[in-house]
């Protein structure tokens, strides 16, 4: 016969059962001291906060809580040890990765029991139903407030049409209270003309889309009112389950509109049957009236230009005699005729004759066109006898860019005759004259846009001796507004541009020196002086103690140390003025980067593997550069000693080595995952002399100061 034997139940009271419970829960069981300090942490505590529990043993609680939580809970910590039972509130905790989570804990005195003697903590992060709470809690505030202190009538339907809820400016607009409204539906206080439009908005809001529509309603005294609704859907599970609306009175300004909109269309009637350009202005000189005449004139549309401020919107207007008269009869009742003539004022050169009219309110003016192309072509020849006169290179150019003429400056500047340009197009004389492509192909695309513009080039003469010349480039326009010429005047400025290379080359040559003598400075104040003075103390010491005493023997030693060490920095100071200096003189071979990069790995190769380090090179086989070799050597060499030497323990080490070309030449590049450190804290030492960042790590703190040095000797810089 058959006989059941149950399974033996464990052992409750095993170390090993609460062990397992402990390390399987969600919550963290930890017990603190009386200074809050983690005598015990639970081993669900990486799980949680990312600390293994040996990380957090020894430290107090304090220093992983956030600064505006720390007074609440220690505030905590101190009623437990007094025997209370506080309510721990949620409070934030600085998890491994540097994130703060918000944890709930639940605090039990337990230093009496003789197992414990402590405070026991049983912890659980809580970061997501916290700010669910937070956020549901902050939009429900702001949702009441907007609701009820909303300074216009706020209101909600149902998706049937129903009136749900409604603040107290409900009655003021309506003259129904909440709870006549309770049995109401929208219709039945919307005036039967509105019912269209509101049932239309109702039906598109129902589809979710959010809108404004203006109706008629009929209040409780039968009183007719305009209203603007605005109205949105409300959205529950996805779905669409009420309407939220906003509405405000504009009986009076939409009576208002149309009355003003019946006067504006007669007296637009009248003003428009005038041919000439018109319009008006205020007495803040914006426009209150602009005729189709005027827009055309100006190339903008009426609605472009009315409401807007005269000046500001054609600011070119400020300085002509149209702004000097308008403000001297500003406010006056007269009237004023005068003519001007523009050339880049208005969207074409003119000359216009004005008729202004002043009144208190503002100031109406007339104009007509009364330009002649006689007039335009006789400026045009004046401006030519100008040119012909000048010192500097002036080009009048065809619409399509070719050159009709250049003066006697423009000869003497490149050593071109007139003959030998006459028909040229820019493109063509840039060719020569032009020393980089790139400013020939913006000359052209300037041109294209028919506007004023001014550049300085680099060019070169007849003879290809360098030139840099300013362009003052403009476009001349007939009164049609069509592009008939432009003007190109060329200003010698390479002396100028010389000049500004000297001194910009002077003031980095100072500027390199000047932290070259800081940094001497500081060695000689800081390197040379203990040991200088370590030197002449001990030689001082020596000389007045016998040979034959033990104490002479010692302090000889030192004095050798010493004069070791100041032999050592005055090395250092030649070996770093030796690089800069022969970096400006040294010769430059062509040199291919992956080689070099192969025989700075190949110093290291008895190096390397004991690191078990990972080293990748992503250098092409034609990449070449004009440079110094043994600099690059020692670059490279310096950092990826560096990489072996400041390897992390925790981890292999892998090392990278990259070359990219761009625009300027090769950025060469090399990474690694060792120790590391802070730039925000030492990156300003980085490149510091005898700065070192990792004590515990044999090194003088030379070599990246080394690497800066070549680099800059090199003519490149640090990334």
């Amino acid at each position: 016969m058959a006989t059941y034997h149950p399974p033996s139940a464990p052992d409750t009271h095993s170390l090993e059962f609460y062990r397992s419970i402990i390390s399987k829960s969600k919550d963290l069981i930890s017990v603190l001291d009386t200074e809050g300090r983690y005598i015990f942490v639970g081993e669900s505590a990486q799980q949680i906060y990312g600390y293994k529990p040996v990380e957090l043993l020894g430290k107090r609680c304090l220093s992983f809580i956030h600064p505006d939580d720390q007074p609440i809970i220690q505030q905590c910590i101190q009623t437990v040890v007094a025997g209370g039972q506080p309510q721990v509130p949620p409070f934030r905790y600085r998890v491994k990765s540097g994130e703060w989570r918000w944890v709930q804990s639940e605090a039990t005195n337990l230093l009496d029991d003789p197992n414990v003697q402590g405070i026991l903590i049983n912890s659980k992060d809580v970061t997501e139903p916290y700010l669910t709470s937070f956020e549901r809690d902050h939009h429900q505030a702001y949702y009441r407030s907007l609701f009820f202190e909303h300074p216009d009538t706020v209101f909600t339907l149902s998706i049937e049409g129903t009136f749900q809820h409604s603040n107290q400016h409900m009655e003021t607009l309506t003259g129904y209270s909440e709870a006549d409204l309770e049995t109401f539906k929208y219709i039945d206080i919307v005036h039967p003309d509105s019912l269209p439009s509101a049932n239309m908005a109702f039906a598109r809001v129902l589809e979710g889309e959010a809108h404004t529509v203006e109706i008629k309603i009929v209040t409780k005294d039968k009183t007719e009112k305009y209203i603007s609704v605005s109205v949105m859907p409300v959205y529950f599970g996805g779905k669409v389950k009420g309407i939220q609306g906003i509405a405000r009175d504009i009986t009076q300004a939409t009576e208002a509109q149309a009355l003003i909109k019946e006067q504006a269309q007669q007296l637009n009637n009248i003003l428009e049957s005038i041919t000439e350009p018109l319009f008006a202005l205020d007495s803040s000189w914006c426009f209150t009236y602009v005729s189709s005449a005027f827009a055309n004139f100006m190339q903008r549309t009426r609605e472009e230009i009315t409401g807007r401020e005269i000046w500001s919107l054609f600011p070119k207007l400020s300085p002509t005699r149209l702004y000097k008269v308008c403000h001297e009869i500003a406010g006056k009742t007269t009237s004023v005729h005068f003519e001007e003539s523009y050339q880049d004022t208005y969207p074409i050169s003119c000359t216009l004759n004005y008729t202004l009219y002043s009144t208190s309110q503002g100031i109406t003016v007339q104009f007509s066109d009364v330009t002649e192309q006689k007039h335009t072509q006789r400026e045009l020849e004046k401006l030519s006898l100008v040119a012909s006169k000048t010192i500097n290179g002036i080009m009048i150019l065809d619409p399509d860019t070719n050159i009709e003429w250049v003066n006697d400056g423009f000869c003497r500047l490149t050593g071109y005759t007139r003959e030998e340009v006459i028909g040229i197009s820019p493109k063509q004389l840039y060719a020569d004259l032009q020393a980089d492509d790139t400013l020939t192909t913006l000359f052209e695309q300037k041109y294209k846009s028919m506007k004023p513009f001014s550049l300085e080039t680099l060019g070169y003469k007849k003879n290809k001796e360098q030139l840099w010349c300013y362009s003052d480039v403009t476009p001349i326009f007939n009164k049609e507004g069509e592009l008939t010429n432009y003007i190109v005047i060329e200003t010698d400025i390479t002396e100028k541009k010389e000049a500004e290379a000297k001194l910009l080359k002077l003031t980095d040559d100072l500027y390199k020196q000047n932290r070259d003598l800081q940094q001497f400075t500081y060695i000689i104040s800081h390197n040379l002086r203990a040991p200088v003075a370590n030197a002449l103390g001990l030689a001082n010491l020596v000389q007045k103690l016998p040979k034959n005493e033990p104490t002479f023997a010692s302090a000889l030693e030192k004095l050798h140390t010493s004069v070791n060490q100041l032999d050592a920095v005055i090395k250092d100071i030649n070996h770093v003025l030796s690089i800069r200096d022969s970096g400006r003189t040294a010769s430059r071979e062509l040199v291919n980067l992956k080689q070099v990069c192969e025989e700075v790995l190949e110093s290291f190769v008895e190096e390397i593997p004991p690191y078990a380090a990972t080293v990748t090179v992503d250098i092409a086989p034609d990449h070449n550069l004009l440079s110094i070799k043994s600099y690059l050597f020692s670059i490279l060499h310096n950092l990826v000693s560096n990489s072996l030497k400041y390897k992390s323990n925790d981890r292999k080490l892998k090392l990278t080595i990259q070359v990219v070309p761009d625009d300027r030449g090769y950025i060469i590049t090399v990474s690694d995952n060792g120790l590391g450190f802070d730039l925000k804290m030492v990156g300003h030492q980085m490149f510091q002399l005898y700065k070192r960042f990792h004590p515990l790590v044999h090194g003088k703190g030379i070599g990246l100061f080394l690497v800066k040095t070549q680099v800059e000797a090199l003519g490149a810089k640090l990334l």
